[in-house]
């Protein structure tokens, strides 16, 4: 490549190709301190004056974390989701336990229940009938 153009293109300002880049590092930390995208737009809104939409600051930190392993932190951990005890800001993992636990215990269940009685009879040669339940146990 000519020696002009190689200058030229170093002397290039990088362009942004998101709005939200230059807050990055803003938003990377509010989603460490467990806030919501609409908070964090209504953030941006108030201190940079930055009109966006909290599926836009969604989708910004999504591609950020699958371009960046090391940038995994920006999402919430996956064991914690549901288990933030009211009026507190930090997520505790009370009940993550009991909750593993009970789910075990549904999976150990038994799949097929007993077969039960039929409740009527069908015959298409027959017209249906009602039957009381001491006849249907005489059956």
């Amino acid at each position: 490549m000519d020696d002009d153009i190689r200058t030229a293109l170093d002397q290039m300002p990088k362009k942004n190709r998101s709005k939200l880049e230059p807050h990055e590092d803003v938003i990377r930390e509010l989603r460490r301190k467990g806030r919501t995208y609409e908070e964090i737009a209504k953030f941006c809104s108030e201190r940079f004056d930055l009109k966006v939409a909290p599926s836009t600051i969604h989708a910004f930190v999504r591609v950020r974390a699958r371009r960046h392993q090391r940038l995994r932190i920006e999402l919430p951990d996956p064991n914690l989701l549901g288990t933030v005890s009211m009026g507190s800001d930090r997520p505790t993992t009370e009940g993550v336990s009991e909750v593993k636990k009970k789910t075990e215990a549904f999976k150990r269940r038994p799949l097929i229940e007993q077969a039960r009685k039929p409740q009527f009879e069908y015959d298409e040669d027959q017209p249906l009938q009602l039957v009381r339940k001491d006849e249907a146990a005489q059956r």
